[in-house]
């Protein structure tokens, strides 16, 4: 499992993401870095959950609505990519799919999404994470924000506590940003 996270910084015009750097499987950590935000044509997406799904987003990044405005139309790219390549199941007459995620649009706007992709829209500057480190990650972002000013350097803290705590979320911080162009930074980029 995983935790990632989001986090608008008006002052530095960037939407601070955040990740643990391994995947995990049952009770095995995978060996590779594994890389949770992807960008689409100024959105950037972090999923949650086993599967490929940031793989099928990739694969048929092509018919990536590149206008987008609306989160509803990045969600309905997911579900084709998703279909593609056969992720989700039929549950309680409700299509659902392994995992929970975040939108982040260029502007700084960030919804969240389950596993169903009920979509539901996150405050502008709120920290909002998702994920199996999700309650712990909320809880230490809750409790230092009115302690550590910098977004960076909150983002940081939760995702130090979340890793060294949650036995779902292991691995190297991976901090990155994604900025008003629509670009997203590489974690080996960031000094964490």
């Amino acid at each position: 499992m995983t935790v990632i996270a989001a986090l608008y910084d008006p002052d530095e015009n960037v939407t601070w993401l955040g990740s643990n750097g391994r995947a995990t499987i049952g009770s095995y950590v995978g060996p590779a870095l594994d890389r949770k935000w992807r960008s689409f044509h100024g959105w950037a997406i972090g999923i949650t959950g086993t599967g490929p799904k940031l793989e099928a987003l990739e694969a048929n990044e092509q018919n990536f609505p590149k206008r987008a405005e609306r989160p509803f139309e990045v969600l309905t790219f997911m579900k084709e990519a998703y279909g593609a390549f056969d992720i989700g199941e039929m549950e309680e007459g409700l299509k659902r799919y392994c995992g929970n995620g975040l939108l982040v649009h260029k502007s700084g706007a960030v919804w969240d999404f389950d596993n169903s992709f009920c979509l539901s829209p996150v405050a502008k500057g709120a920290f909002w994470t998702r994920g199996s480190g999700m309650d712990l990650a909320l809880g230490a972002g809750f409790a230092l924000k009115d302690h550590i000013h910098s977004p960076k350097a909150l983002m940081k803290r939760v995702l130090e506590i979340v890793v060294a705590n949650d036995v779902d979320s292991p691995g190297e911080i991976l901090i990155q940003t994604f900025d008003h162009r629509g670009v997203l930074s590489d974690p080996l980029d960031v000094e964490v």
